[in-house]
């Protein structure tokens, strides 16, 4: 079976952002993405989390026919918002953040919305990770 094209996105977990602002940015490049690539089976990779931008980029996966992908941390298992039911689950680590290396290095391509210091982290450590191999470009 073919790999699939793994997109992370990271971005606010909190609701303070504006959420159809975000929506329309992710269902942009969920557009492109499959356009890009109609013949890939493409999985989306967030947080877990069922809130900020995680849960729109889940909900909307789901319209786009993507999988889904929970990357996170045992803490994901107790915020207040809960869990998306994901098609698959990964978790690494305690605490929010002992995530971020096995999530960068699972990933073909990252999208951030918005966010705060660890989807900026995460960010670097995607440019850094691809720094020494030929970047495709995926959207």
């Amino acid at each position: 079976m073919n790999k699939p094209l793994r997109i992370g996105v990271v971005g606010y977990s909190a609701n303070a952002f504006d959420k159809q602002a975000a929506q329309k940015i992710l269902a942009n490049c969920f557009n492109r993405l499959r356009k890009r690539h109609p013949e890939k089976r493409i999985e989306i990779v967030s947080g877990y989390t069922s809130s900020g931008v995680p849960l729109i980029a889940y909900e909307l996966a789901k319209q786009y026919d993507f999988q889904t992908v929970g990357c996170s941390a045992q803490q994901a298992l107790s915020v207040k918002s809960g869990v998306y039911p994901v098609d698959k689950v990964e978790l690494h680590g305690e605490r929010f953040g002992d995530e971020s290396i096995a999530f960068i290095q699972s990933i073909d391509g990252l999208i951030r919305v918005g966010g705060g210091p660890q989807s900026r982290r995460e960010v670097a450590l995607f440019q850094f990770w691809n720094s020494g191999r030929p970047l495709r470009r995926l959207l």
